[in-house]
């Protein structure tokens, strides 16, 4: 048997693992990329293909000379991640935060301004990679009614759980009634004591609250399902969720060699609000448009393609 040297392993265990994570043909990352090429990335769903897909149309349109390829729907943060580190990708749209206690292992601020400015100061000092400004969305956690159970209680704050919850049943994934940035924190927050607490796979649970099994949940706050099932989002009142306020993010080494990258992506900067992005994914995700043209139609409609 051949010797197999330390890097060759390394890569041949890399590789398995970038296949483990269901990169399809054209989309994945197969090794070193051309150095005259900008590579853009995102994860695996939909609101992080749409704002990828953005960047990729905005910088194939305005960044004349070079050539820009798109690598959608590449996986977890830590996949992209590791290939923004290793150069074989050069951006994604990430969020204030995962940045902030994914990659830096901070503690979680409920301040949106001092969560974007700690990333955007730590990153290029630890990383080499810039934060570029944001585009207007925050994609945090968020706790949700059905119109009718909202009109019923006259509830528009979370605040306005907590005479009547012990009327209600909260349905969630089985690790938010765990984690302490979820139901525990919520519940103590807010002086919240349900009739009961249900346990609901991801899929099921806008199901179960038209079904009347659950009257609250626990939703991200630009999910598309929010619109099919006619839910209503409750105000986070004593801002008890982190924010997840999402930006462009880049490699200092491409921004060097193509400054005008930051003037194109900065056009983004609040131009997506939490209702536009729901409605962007509601389009994807229900009505089965394709995150490509979801993007283009946004950027035309916009002016800025």
């Amino acid at each position: 048997m051949k010797k197999i040297s330390l890097s060759c392993m390394i890569l041949v265990v890399f590789s398995v693992l970038l296949s483990a994570c269901g990169f399809g043909p054209g989309s994945a990352i197969s090794g070193p990329k051309d150095s005259g090429t900008i590579v853009v990335g995102s994860k695996n769903f939909s609101e992080n293909i749409i704002v990828g897909d953005m960047e990729y149309y905005l910088l194939k349109a305005k960044l004349k000379g070079v050539n820009v390829e798109n690598k959608a729907n590449l996986g977890s943060t830590a996949v992209l991640w590791n290939a923004l580190q290793s150069g074989q990708l050069d951006t994604y749209v990430d969020y204030t935060g995962t940045g902030l206690v994914d990659i830096l292992k901070m503690p979680v601020t409920h301040n949106p301004d001092e969560a974007y400015q700690t990333v955007k100061k730590e990153y290029p000092t630890r990383y080499h990679i810039d934060w570029l400004n944001p585009m207007g969305f925050n994609d945090t956690y968020a706790v949700a009614v059905p119109k009718t159970i909202a009109e019923k209680y006259h509830l528009k704050k979370i605040s306005d759980l907590a005479p009547i919850a012990s009327q209600l049943v909260f349905g969630g994934e089985p690790d938010y009634f765990t984690r302490p940035d979820a139901y525990p924190g919520l519940s103590n927050t807010y002086g919240l004591h349900f009739q009961s607490l249900k346990q609901i796979d991801v899929g099921l649970k806008y199901q179960a609250a038209a079904n009347n099994q659950v009257q609250v949940l626990d939703v991200y706050s630009t999910d598309g399902n929010l619109l099919r099932y006619g839910m209503t989002v409750l105000e986070d009142d004593k801002h008890f969720f982190p924010p997840y306020y999402a930006a462009p993010i880049v490699r200092e080494s491409t921004l060097k060699a193509h400054p005008e990258i930051s003037s194109i992506l900065n056009s983004l900067q609040n131009t997506l609000t939490d209702s536009s992005m729901l409605q962007l994914n509601y389009q994807v995700d229900v009505q089965h448009k394709s995150p490509d043209d979801v993007a283009q139609q946004f950027l035309k409609s916009k002016g800025l393609l």
